[in-house]
């Protein structure tokens, strides 16, 4: 992703202008061909000498922003190694413990305090050549590193990355969005309330009405620069939703983007005529580390539940829309829903809790990430009130069993 210093846009009259690169420019395209080609061309060599190429290259261009931000997108998917015959932190202590010996050391000299002797003492105790050692001193750093694979992408799939890249830097800068999200077909929206839920977003969704371009939904996500602690995490899943939202076939995306050192307030709005290409995998099956565990050990209760992620939108009385994680059927017949919850603050979740004890199933049980709590508030939640939903905290390990109980209690 694109860091701040390299995210291109413009305000004009409160708007927030990304300036985006035309994928289909021959001018553009040639430049970006040309930064594969450069990236390709060192592989086997040290990050420094390939840091010293795009320095070549970019020189005094006008369009230095640009070929640095596509640079540093190629790097981000290159994979670079440390090499050296003993790990650099053995090498320079062997080094320094020797030259200490023989202090104060003598750099061009050949007597015993000559950093020449003291090179190969090093050599001689760690058995390896004087070369291995000079080579492996400072080997860890990352300008010495090695490139040892590059991704080679088209011209065009780089610059749609770019554009791509840099709306989501712009997003990180978010104090909310707003999503809207008209005539929206129920497998897709099922499959993009799933990824904002794997990506552990704090949500509120309303019916559109008409004058909106109902129907379907609006979607309100707290951003990174709202009331939290940790914005850098969150606003990175917030981010990362983007090319999931690009599989939507109508979208409309507005932010309120807080530019600049100054930090104005302006707006961001995008939408599915904007031209974003994103690599997001077109499914629905995203599941987080817990869940696989929880699942694993679910099965291995032997109940005579079952769980299925076959879940359906239900509307919260035109309020919101509950997308349950699992769907628990007994050999009864009876049924309940699991909902969990990742990212939450204390007056958003009694708020939620409150709205679905007025228009939730009856039959739901919510289980709490209690490790999750992004807001100031300590105050201990009020998790055993008979008004609410059934609630079953968590702390990084979901117990099947407690929610097997919560399913007879439910249920």
């Amino acid at each position: 992703m694109l860091t701040a210093d390299l995210a291109r846009a413009t305000v004009r009259s409160g708007v927030l202008r990304p300036k985006w690169v035309a994928p289909e420019d021959v001018r553009t395209r040639g430049e970006a061909a040309r930064l594969v080609e450069l990236y390709a061309s060192h592989v086997d060599k040290t990050v420094g000498e390939l840091d010293e190429a795009i320095a070549d290259h970019v020189g005094s261009s006008a369009d230095y922003l640009l070929q640095r931000g596509l640079a540093k997108l190629l790097l981000d998917r290159a994979t670079v190694e440390t090499r050296a015959p003993v790990a650099p932190g053995v090498i320079r202590e062997c080094v320094f413990r020797l030259a200490g010996a023989q202090w104060p050391v003598d750099p061009t000299g050949d007597g015993p305090s000559g950093r020449t002797a003291i090179i190969a003492n090093a050599a001689a105790e760690l058995g390896i050549s004087g070369e291995d050692v000079e080579a492996g001193l400072y080997a860890d750093l990352r300008r010495e590193e090695i490139l040892t694979e590059v991704e080679s992408p088209t011209a065009e799939e780089l610059l749609h990355r770019y554009n791509m890249s840099l709306a989501q830097a712009l997003l990180l800068r978010a104090r909310q969005v707003r999503i809207d999200l008209p005539g929206i077909k129920a497998t897709r929206a099922r499959q993009l309330f799933r990824l904002i839920k794997f990506r552990r977003l704090m949500l509120e969704a309303t019916p559109l009405t008409r004058d909106d371009g109902g129907p379907g939904w609006r979607l309100t996500l707290d951003g990174p620069l709202s009331i939290f602690r940790e914005t850098s995490r969150y606003g990175l899943q917030l981010a990362m939703l983007l090319p999931g939202l690009t599989l939507v076939e109508s979208w409309r995306l507005e932010a309120e983007v807080l530019w600049g050192k100054q930090k104005r307030p302006t707006k961001l709005i995008l939408d599915h005529e904007t031209g974003l290409v994103g690599a997001a995998r077109d499914q629905g099956t995203w599941v987080s580390s817990e869940q696989v565990a929880f699942e694993k050990g679910f099965r291995k209760l032997g109940s005579d539940w079952k769980l299925s992620k076959g879940a359906t939108l239900i509307n919260l009385d035109g309020r919101d829309v509950l997308v349950p994680d699992y769907l628990a059927k007994h050999v009864d017949g009876r049924k309940a829903y699991v909902d969990i919850a990742w990212a939450w603050n204390r007056a958003r979740f009694e708020r939620r809790q409150e709205l679905l004890a007025a228009a939730a199933p009856k039959n739901l049980v919510v289980l709490l990430a209690m490790r999750g709590n992004l807001g100031r508030s300590k105050k201990a939640l009020d998790l055993k009130s008979e008004h609410r939903p059934l609630v079953v905290g968590f702390k990084g390990v979901i117990r099947p069993k407690l929610v097997l109980e919560a399913l007879e209690e439910v249920s």
